[in-house]
C-alpha cells in the first residue's frame, strides 16, 4: 500500500487549476479546502455545491496530485456514467489523467480498462453503484489490483439517503462500502441536491464525513414560471418564445414521446433543435452533446437523461414544458444553465396532466407486498434459477415491477444473481411498510412543495433556496416574481394553438409492427409463420394527447359509441394519410369485450365512410380478462390465445381488423391470425389509439 506522505502546497494544486481552466482560474470558496483535506489529511468530505461549482474540478485535481505521491487509482461510482463522458475527456487532455469505464455500453473495453486497473497504469476508473455487486469485477478487478484505491468519489451521494428526490437501492451498497472502507483513503462524496435533512440521513448512515456546504443558488438564473394549461399551447408558447432566448438551450420533457413530437414541432417552426433522450444509441446521444457544446443547434429537446455531468458553461437557457415532480429535480435541470454567463433563463411551464404524471410516479415507485411476494415465490418454487423472462412467464407482473422487486431484493440480499438468473437465500424477508409509506408521504410533500412554486407570487429563487436550505435572506430581485415577467404568461397568436393541436394530431400516430416471435407456455418462444402474421398496422393517436388522443379518451370513457369527429378523422387518416397497398377491399371488427358492440359499430361505420363493406367475419369464443388485470406481455398474450373464431366463409381481398386501444398487440395479432388461419388475404391491424402510461 502506496499512501501520499509528502504535503501538498495550495501553490501545486493553483498550477493544476490554471491547467485544467486557464491561466487566469482561481478556486472558488472551498475548492482548496477540499483538495487540502484529501489530499493532505485523507479526509471524507461530503460536497454540497451548487451545480457548476466545479465538484469534479476538486476530485480531478486531488487525484492528479495523489497519483504523484504513489497513491492508487481513484474510483469514481457515478449513475451517469455516459454523461461525464465530457468531464472524463477534460482530465485526460488538461491533467494528463487515464481514465477508463467499464459499463453495458462499452463491453468492448472491459479487458484493456480492467488490465489497466489491476497493472496500476489507470489513474481514474469509472463505474456504476451497480458494478460493485458484479461478482466478475469483484473477482477479475477489485481482488487482482496491486494498490488500493487511493481515492473514493461518490457521485450523486444524495442518492445514499430515502429521503434523497431519486433514492436508488444500489446506493445501499456504497453505504456499506463506505462503511467498511480503511480509514487512510479517502472519501469525496459529491451532490448538488441535499437539503439538511437529506445530508442529516446521509451522514448518519455514513460515519465520519464532514459536510463542506456552500451557496447552492446560481445568481446568474433568471427564474420565471407559466401555469398555461394544455400542452398545445405550451407548444405554441414555445414557438413564440424560444426566437427570444440567449445563445442555445434545452427544452425539458418528462417523456420520450414527448421529446420526439416537441422536436419535431419545433423544426417545423424553423428551430433548429434535435430529439435527445435514454433510449438512444450512446454514440448518437455523444454526437448531439457535441453538437449543443459547439452551439451547432439552437436547442436539445431532452429527458432528463441529459443531466448531471453535462457542462456547457455558456448554456443560456432551460425551459421545462412540462413540471418535473419536484423542485430538487428542478433545481438540477435549470443549473445545466448560466455557468459562465451573467444572464440565463430558467422558465418552467406547467399546467394539464403534470399532476397526473407526477402522482402516477410516486404511486408506482415502490412494488406492493403482494408484488414483492410473487415474485419471492415465484423464484422459490421454482427447481432452478429463473431469468427476469421466465418470471414474468410465471408472475403476473410488468417488467417494471419484475425489476425494481429484484433490484430491491438483491440489495437487501432476500435474492442472488447467477449465471442462469435468479435464486432465493435463505435469509428472510419482509416488506418494509413503515419506510416505504413514509418515503410516499415525503414525495408527496415535494409535490406540493413545487406546486406552490408555481403559484407563489414570492421571490422564486429564495422559494427554491429555502427548500434547499440554503441561506438566502432577501429576496432575490432577479426573478421574475421579483423584477417582473421576462416572457408572456400567454400565447399571443391563437392560430399557433390551433397549429399545435394539428401537429399533435399528425405527428401522435404509431405504426403497429407485426409479433415475430410467439412465447410458449413451457418456456422458450417460436417464430411466427409468415404466412400466420399480420401486416404491419396503425395506431390512429396516442391516448389522451391534444385534439383526437382527448377526443378518444373522452368517448372510450363514457358509454355509447364514438362520435363522427374520431370516426372520420379515422377513415381519412387510413384513406389519405396511410393508404395501404393493397387497399383494404373491407372491415371487421375485434368483437367487444364488453359485448355492447361499440368495436362493430366503429368498425362498421369506417367502412362506410371508406366505401367498402364491413363483414363482421369474428367471434368471441373465450372469456378474456380486463387489459388492466393483466401486467406484461406474455400473460397477455396467453389470456387471449384461441379467443376468437371466423364466423363464415370471408370476403376476398385485404381486410382492416379494427380494434378501440392497443397495447402490447396482443389481441390484434390474435384476431390476425384467426383470419390469416381462416385463408384471408392481407390483414392491416387498425387501432383508434395506442394507450400509454408514461
Amino acid at each position: 500500500m502506496n499512501t501520499p506522505s509528502e504535503q501538498v502546497s495550495r501553490a501545486e494544486a493553483q498550477q493544476l487549476l490554471e491547467r485544467s481552466i486557464g491561466p487566469d482560474a482561481q478556486f472558488r470558496p472551498q475548492q482548496w479546502e477540499a483538495i487540502d483535506g484529501l489530499v493532505n489529511d485523507q479526509q471524507r468530505l461530503l460536497l454540497v455545491q451548487r451545480t457548476g461549482w466545479g465538484k469534479s474540478t476538486v476530485y480531478f485535481i486531488a487525484t492528479k496530485l495523489r497519483r504523484e505521491r504513489g497513491a492508487g487509482p481513484t474510483l469514481i461510482v457515478s449513475p451517469l456514467l455516459a454523461l461525464m463522458r465530457n468531464q472524463i475527456q477534460d482530465a485526460s487532455a488538461q491533467l494528463d489523467l487515464d481514465a477508463y469505464t467499464i459499463h453495458s455500453n462499452n463491453t468492448d473495453e472491459w479487458d484493456e480498462a480492467k488490465r489497466r486497473v489491476v497493472d496500476g497504469d489507470c489513474d481514474i476508473l469509472l463505474i456504476s453503484p451497480e458494478r460493485l455487486a458484479n461478482q466478475e469485477f469483484q473477482a477479475a478487478v477489485l481482488a487482482e489490483m496491486r494498490e488500493e484505491f487511493g481515492l473514493l468519489v461518490v457521485d450523486e451521494a444524495h442518492c445514499i439517503s430515502d429521503w434523497g428526490h431519486d433514492f436508488r437501492p444500489d446506493y445501499r451498497r456504497i453505504r456499506r462500502i463506505l462503511q467498511e472502507l480503511p480509514e487512510h483513503i479517502p472519501v469525496a462524496a459529491t451532490t448538488a441536491t441535499a437539503n439538511d435533512r437529506v445530508v442529516d440521513d446521509v451522514t448518519r448512515q455514513v460515519p465520519d464525513l464532514e459536510v463542506v456546504r456552500g451557496d447552492l443558488v446560481r445568481e446568474s438564473l433568471r427564474i420565471q414560471t407559466v401555469e398555461i394549461g394544455s400542452r398545445a399551447e405550451r407548444l405554441a408558447w414555445l414557438a413564440e418564445n424560444i426566437d427570444g432566448l440567449p445563445s442555445s438551450g434545452i427544452v425539458y420533457c418528462l417523456t420520450t414521446d414527448e421529446v420526439e413530437l416537441v422536436a419535431a414541432w419545433l423544426n417545423r417552426q424553423g428551430f433548429d433543435v434535435e430529439p435527445y433522450h435514454g433510449g438512444m444509441d450512446g454514440d448518437r446521444r455523444s454526437e448531439l452533446e457535441d453538437e449543443l457544446l459547439a452551439n451547432e443547434v439552437d436547442a436539445l429537446v431532452a429527458t432528463n437523461a441529459l443531466g448531471m455531468g453535462f457542462n456547457k458553461p455558456d448554456l443560456g437557457w432551460v425551459v421545462h414544458y412540462q413540471r418535473p415532480p419536484n423542485l430538487i429535480r428542478y433545481y438540477q435541470e435549470i443549473g445545466r444553465a448560466g455557468r459562465g454567463l451573467d444572464e440565463a433563463f430558467a422558465v418552467l411551464l406547467s399546467g394539464e396532466e403534470d399532476d397526473d404524471i407526477a402522482e402516477y410516479f410516486i404511486e408506482s415507485a415502490f412494488p406492493t407486498p403482494a408484488e414483492f411476494d410473487l415474485v419471492l415465490e415465484t423464484i422459490e418454487d421454482a427447481d432452478a434459477p429463473l431469468y427476469k423472462y421466465e418470471i414474468l412467464q410465471r408472475a403476473n407482473v410488468s417488467w417494471k415491477v419484475a425489476s425494481k422487486c429484484l433490484n430491491i431484493l438483491r440489495v437487501e440480499n432476500a435474492v442472488l444473481r447467477v449465471d442462469d438468473g435468479f435464486e432465493r437465500t435463505t435469509k428472510r424477508w419482509s416488506y418494509d411498510h413503515e419506510r416505504i409509506e413514509s418515503i410516499t408521504a415525503q414525495r408527496y410533500r415535494e409535490l406540493r412543495q413545487i406546486q406552490d412554486f408555481v403559484a407563489t407570487d414570492d421571490c422564486l429563487t429564495r422559494f427554491v433556496d429555502d427548500v434547499l436550505d440554503g441561506s438566502l435572506a432577501e429576496p432575490c430581485g432577479q426573478c421574475a416574481n421579483c423584477a417582473g415577467d421576462f416572457f408572456p404568461r400567454a400565447v399571443q397568436d391563437e392560430a399557433l394553438v390551433e397549429a399545435a393541436v394539428e401537429h399533435y394530431e399528425a405527428e401522435s400516430w404509431s405504426e403497429l409492427s407485426p409479433r415475430y416471435y410467439m412465447p410458449r407456455r413451457e418456456g422458450g418462444r417460436t417464430k411466427i409463420e409468415e404466412a400466420r402474421k399480420p401486416d404491419d398496422g396503425r395506431a390512429l393517436c396516442s391516448y389522451g394527447d391534444p385534439g383526437l388522443g382527448e377526443r378518444v379518451r373522452e368517448q372510450y370513457e363514457r358509454e355509447g359509441n364514438y362520435g363522427d369527429d374520431v370516426v372520420n378523422a379515422a377513415a381519412s387518416h387510413v384513406r389519405d394519410e396511410w393508404v395501404p397497398d393493397p387497399e383494404p377491399a373491407w372491415v371487421t371488427a375485434v368483437p367487444s369485450r364488453s359485448g355492447e358492440g361499440r368495436v362493430e359499430d366503429l368498425a362498421a361505420r369506417i367502412a362506410a365512410r371508406l366505401g367498402v363493406p364491413y363483414v363482421p367475419a369474428l367471434r368471441k369464443v373465450a372469456e378474456t380478462a380486463p387489459p388492466a388485470e393483466l401486467k406484461n406481455s406474455y400473460q397477455k398474450r396467453w389470456d387471449v390465445e384461441g379467443a376468437f373464431e371466423v364466423c363464415d366463409e370471408l370476403p376476398d381481398g385485404p381486410v382492416l381488423l379494427v380494434d378501440e386501444l392497443v397495447d402490447t398487440r396482443w389481441t390484434l395479432t390474435e384476431a390476425g391470425m384467426t383470419l390469416r388461419d381462416a385463408d384471408s388475404d392481407t390483414v392491416y391491424p387498425f387501432a383508434l389509439a395506442k394507450r400509454t402510461r408514461w
